[in-house]
Protein backbone atom coordinates (compact mmCIF):
# COMPACT_ATOMS: atom_id res chain seq x y z
CA UNK A 1 0.00 0.00 0.00
CA UNK A 2 1.25 3.55 -0.74
CA UNK A 3 2.62 5.35 2.30
CA UNK A 4 1.63 8.90 1.32
CA UNK A 5 0.88 11.25 -1.56
CA UNK A 6 2.39 14.46 -2.86
CA UNK A 7 1.95 16.85 -5.78
CA UNK A 8 4.23 16.48 -8.78
CA UNK A 9 4.43 19.63 -10.92
CA UNK A 10 6.48 18.97 -14.03
CA UNK A 11 6.03 20.79 -17.35
CA UNK A 12 2.31 20.95 -18.07
CA UNK A 13 1.48 18.21 -15.58
CA UNK A 14 0.21 19.13 -12.13
CA UNK A 15 -0.67 15.77 -10.57
CA UNK A 16 -1.03 14.19 -7.15
CA UNK A 17 1.14 11.04 -6.98
CA UNK A 18 1.72 8.27 -4.50
CA UNK A 19 5.07 8.20 -2.69
CA UNK A 20 5.96 4.56 -2.14
CA UNK A 21 9.37 3.18 -1.33
CA UNK A 22 10.87 1.02 -4.06
CA UNK A 23 10.76 -2.68 -3.26
CA UNK A 24 13.73 -5.01 -3.34
CA UNK A 25 14.56 -8.63 -4.03
CA UNK A 26 17.43 -10.23 -2.12
CA UNK A 27 19.93 -11.71 -4.56
CA UNK A 28 22.72 -12.47 -2.09
CA UNK A 29 21.54 -14.37 0.97
CA UNK A 30 23.66 -14.04 4.10
CA UNK A 31 24.05 -17.51 5.65
CA UNK A 32 23.21 -18.37 9.24
CA UNK A 33 26.45 -19.21 11.04
CA UNK A 34 27.00 -21.02 14.34
CA UNK A 35 30.27 -20.60 16.29
CA UNK A 36 31.85 -23.32 18.40
CA UNK A 37 35.04 -24.05 20.33
CA UNK A 38 35.71 -27.70 21.06
CA UNK A 39 32.17 -28.57 20.07
CA UNK A 40 30.67 -26.08 22.53
CA UNK A 41 28.62 -23.09 21.33
CA UNK A 42 30.08 -19.59 21.36
CA UNK A 43 28.18 -16.29 21.11
CA UNK A 44 29.27 -12.75 20.32
CA UNK A 45 28.49 -9.94 22.75
CA UNK A 46 29.31 -6.28 23.16
CA UNK A 47 30.88 -5.17 26.40
CA UNK A 48 30.95 -1.53 27.50
CA UNK A 49 34.57 -0.53 27.94
CA UNK A 50 33.87 3.14 28.60
CA UNK A 51 30.72 5.18 29.15
CA UNK A 52 29.55 8.18 31.15
CA UNK A 53 26.34 9.73 32.41
CA UNK A 54 25.08 13.21 31.53
CA UNK A 55 22.45 15.35 33.19
CA UNK A 56 19.46 15.83 30.86
CA UNK A 57 18.91 19.55 30.27
CA UNK A 58 22.39 20.74 31.28
CA UNK A 59 24.65 18.19 29.60
CA UNK A 60 26.86 18.09 32.72
CA UNK A 61 28.86 14.91 33.24
CA UNK A 62 27.65 12.93 36.27
CA UNK A 63 29.58 10.70 38.65
CA UNK A 64 28.12 7.16 38.74
CA UNK A 65 28.08 5.73 42.26
CA UNK A 66 25.21 4.22 44.21
CA UNK A 67 23.43 7.37 43.16
CA UNK A 68 24.31 9.63 40.24
CA UNK A 69 26.04 12.89 41.13
CA UNK A 70 27.21 15.84 39.10
CA UNK A 71 30.69 17.36 39.39
CA UNK A 72 29.54 19.50 42.38
CA UNK A 73 28.43 16.39 44.28
CA UNK A 74 24.69 17.04 43.84
CA UNK A 75 22.64 13.83 43.59
CA UNK A 76 20.75 13.53 40.30
CA UNK A 77 17.80 11.13 39.90
CA UNK A 78 18.45 8.49 37.26
CA UNK A 79 15.27 9.64 35.49
CA UNK A 80 17.06 12.92 34.75
CA UNK A 81 20.19 11.27 33.36
CA UNK A 82 21.23 9.57 30.16
CA UNK A 83 24.06 7.04 29.81
CA UNK A 84 26.44 7.92 26.97
CA UNK A 85 28.35 5.01 25.45
CA UNK A 86 31.87 6.21 24.65
CA UNK A 87 33.46 2.93 23.65
CA UNK A 88 32.54 -0.73 23.49
CA UNK A 89 34.41 -3.89 22.65
CA UNK A 90 33.21 -7.13 21.11
CA UNK A 91 33.63 -10.35 23.07
CA UNK A 92 33.17 -14.01 22.15
CA UNK A 93 31.71 -15.92 25.09
CA UNK A 94 31.10 -19.60 25.78
CA UNK A 95 28.12 -21.11 27.62
CA UNK A 96 29.63 -20.03 30.96
CA UNK A 97 30.08 -16.44 29.72
CA UNK A 98 33.84 -16.91 29.72
CA UNK A 99 35.77 -15.10 27.00
CA UNK A 100 37.26 -17.42 24.36
CA UNK A 101 40.17 -16.94 21.97
CA UNK A 102 38.82 -15.85 18.59
CA UNK A 103 41.53 -17.87 16.83
CA UNK A 104 40.07 -21.08 18.28
CA UNK A 105 36.53 -20.47 17.02
CA UNK A 106 35.16 -22.79 14.33
CA UNK A 107 32.26 -21.72 12.13
CA UNK A 108 29.44 -23.96 10.91
CA UNK A 109 26.38 -23.56 8.72
CA UNK A 110 23.27 -23.32 10.86
CA UNK A 111 20.56 -25.34 9.11
CA UNK A 112 16.92 -24.13 9.03
CA UNK A 113 15.96 -26.84 11.56
CA UNK A 114 18.60 -25.56 13.99
CA UNK A 115 21.04 -28.40 13.43
CA UNK A 116 24.73 -27.83 12.75
CA UNK A 117 25.90 -28.30 9.17
CA UNK A 118 29.25 -28.15 7.41
CA UNK A 119 32.21 -26.26 8.81
CA UNK A 120 32.97 -23.08 6.85
CA UNK A 121 35.57 -20.33 6.90
CA UNK A 122 35.15 -16.59 6.19
CA UNK A 123 35.96 -15.12 2.80
CA UNK A 124 39.21 -13.18 2.87
CA UNK A 125 38.79 -9.47 2.07
CA UNK A 126 39.07 -8.84 -1.67
CA UNK A 127 42.54 -7.46 -2.39
CA UNK A 128 42.54 -7.73 -6.21
CA UNK A 129 39.77 -6.53 -8.53
CA UNK A 130 40.40 -7.71 -12.07
CA UNK A 131 37.99 -6.48 -14.74
CA UNK A 132 37.83 -8.50 -17.96
CA UNK A 133 36.01 -7.73 -21.19
CA UNK A 134 32.91 -9.67 -20.14
CA UNK A 135 32.61 -7.56 -16.97
CA UNK A 136 31.62 -4.39 -18.83
CA UNK A 137 27.90 -3.57 -18.84
CA UNK A 138 25.68 -0.57 -19.74
CA UNK A 139 25.83 2.16 -17.07
CA UNK A 140 22.03 2.02 -16.66
CA UNK A 141 22.22 -1.50 -15.20
CA UNK A 142 23.23 -0.15 -11.80
CA UNK A 143 19.72 1.29 -11.49
CA UNK A 144 18.50 -2.31 -11.09
CA UNK A 145 20.31 -2.59 -7.74
CA UNK A 146 20.07 -1.06 -4.27
CA UNK A 147 23.52 0.10 -3.19
CA UNK A 148 24.56 -1.16 0.25
CA UNK A 149 27.92 0.60 0.56
CA UNK A 150 30.04 2.90 -1.61
CA UNK A 151 33.80 3.51 -1.65
CA UNK A 152 36.22 5.79 -3.49
CA UNK A 153 39.26 4.19 -5.15
CA UNK A 154 41.97 6.87 -5.67
CA UNK A 155 45.40 5.70 -6.80
CA UNK A 156 47.72 4.94 -3.88
CA UNK A 157 50.50 6.50 -5.97
CA UNK A 158 49.37 9.76 -7.66
CA UNK A 159 51.74 8.96 -10.55
CA UNK A 160 49.17 6.34 -11.60
CA UNK A 161 46.32 8.87 -11.84
CA UNK A 162 46.84 9.15 -15.62
CA UNK A 163 46.33 5.40 -16.10
CA UNK A 164 43.14 5.38 -14.02
CA UNK A 165 41.84 8.50 -15.74
CA UNK A 166 42.31 7.00 -19.20
CA UNK A 167 40.26 3.93 -18.21
CA UNK A 168 37.61 6.13 -16.57
CA UNK A 169 37.41 8.39 -19.61
CA UNK A 170 37.15 5.44 -22.01
CA UNK A 171 34.41 3.85 -19.89
CA UNK A 172 32.48 7.12 -19.73
CA UNK A 173 32.68 7.52 -23.52
CA UNK A 174 31.30 3.99 -23.93
CA UNK A 175 28.70 4.74 -21.21
CA UNK A 176 29.71 1.55 -19.43
CA UNK A 177 30.53 0.41 -15.90
CA UNK A 178 32.03 -2.86 -14.66
CA UNK A 179 30.42 -5.56 -12.52
CA UNK A 180 32.25 -8.16 -10.44
CA UNK A 181 32.05 -9.74 -6.97
CA UNK A 182 33.58 -8.35 -3.78
CA UNK A 183 34.01 -9.20 -0.10
CA UNK A 184 35.04 -7.14 2.92
CA UNK A 185 35.68 -10.41 4.75
CA UNK A 186 33.04 -12.48 6.52
CA UNK A 187 30.63 -14.99 5.06
CA UNK A 188 29.11 -12.99 2.21
CA UNK A 189 30.25 -11.96 -1.24
CA UNK A 190 28.49 -9.01 -2.86
CA UNK A 191 27.94 -7.78 -6.37
CA UNK A 192 30.28 -4.87 -6.98
CA UNK A 193 30.12 -2.08 -9.55
CA UNK A 194 33.10 -0.02 -10.67
CA UNK A 195 31.81 3.39 -11.75
CA UNK A 196 33.87 6.31 -13.17
CA UNK A 197 32.90 9.56 -11.44
CA UNK A 198 33.71 13.11 -12.60
CA UNK A 199 33.12 16.39 -10.77
CA UNK A 200 34.55 19.91 -11.04
CA UNK A 201 37.32 18.84 -13.42
CA UNK A 202 38.37 15.94 -11.21
CA UNK A 203 37.70 12.21 -11.26
CA UNK A 204 37.74 9.07 -9.13
CA UNK A 205 36.63 5.48 -9.53
CA UNK A 206 33.75 4.46 -7.24
CA UNK A 207 33.19 0.96 -5.90
CA UNK A 208 29.53 0.30 -5.11
CA UNK A 209 28.43 -3.00 -3.57
CA UNK A 210 24.94 -4.50 -3.44
CA UNK A 211 23.06 -7.57 -2.28
CA UNK A 212 19.59 -6.54 -3.51
CA UNK A 213 17.90 -5.82 -6.81
CA UNK A 214 15.26 -3.11 -7.09
CA UNK A 215 11.64 -4.19 -7.59
CA UNK A 216 9.37 -1.58 -9.19
CA UNK A 217 5.83 -2.38 -8.09
CA UNK A 218 3.96 0.64 -9.40
CA UNK A 219 4.66 0.51 -13.15
CA UNK A 220 1.71 1.64 -15.30
CA UNK A 221 0.74 1.08 -18.92
CA UNK A 222 1.64 4.00 -21.20
CA UNK A 223 -1.60 5.74 -22.26
CA UNK A 224 -2.35 5.38 -25.97
CA UNK A 225 0.68 3.18 -26.66
CA UNK A 226 -0.14 -0.21 -28.19
CA UNK A 227 3.32 -1.19 -29.46
CA UNK A 228 6.35 -1.87 -27.25
CA UNK A 229 8.73 1.05 -26.81
CA UNK A 230 12.49 0.65 -26.76
CA UNK A 231 13.52 -0.28 -23.24
CA UNK A 232 16.84 0.28 -21.51
CA UNK A 233 19.09 -2.75 -21.77
CA UNK A 234 19.13 -4.82 -18.58
CA UNK A 235 21.60 -7.32 -17.15
CA UNK A 236 20.65 -10.85 -18.17
CA UNK A 237 23.25 -12.87 -16.27
CA UNK A 238 24.92 -12.01 -12.97
CA UNK A 239 28.49 -13.10 -12.23
CA UNK A 240 28.62 -16.27 -10.13
CA UNK A 241 28.85 -15.70 -6.39
CA UNK A 242 30.46 -18.25 -4.11
CA UNK A 243 28.03 -18.69 -1.25
CA UNK A 244 30.42 -20.23 1.31
CA UNK A 245 33.91 -21.64 1.61
CA UNK A 246 33.60 -25.07 3.24
CA UNK A 247 36.35 -26.78 5.21
CA UNK A 248 37.43 -30.11 3.68
CA UNK A 249 36.21 -33.03 5.79
CA UNK A 250 39.06 -34.67 7.65
CA UNK A 251 39.52 -38.33 6.84
CA UNK A 252 39.16 -40.61 9.81
CA UNK A 253 42.22 -42.61 10.77
CA UNK A 254 41.83 -46.33 10.29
Amino acid sequence: MPYSTLWLKIGNADVRVFKQKVGNALVVKEPEIAMQVGGKPVRSARSVSQSHWEHVGTGKTLIAETTLKDAEGKAIPISEAVCILDHYKSLDLNEKDEQVDKKKIQYYILNPDGSIGEEVIPFPPTDVIEIKQENWIPSTVIEEFLIKEEYELPAADPRNDAKLFKEADDAAKRDEIAITVFSNGGFTQYYAFLVPFFKDGQFVWLLKISDKKVEHRCLRNIPGVTVPIREVKTLETLPPIQQLITVPTKKKKK
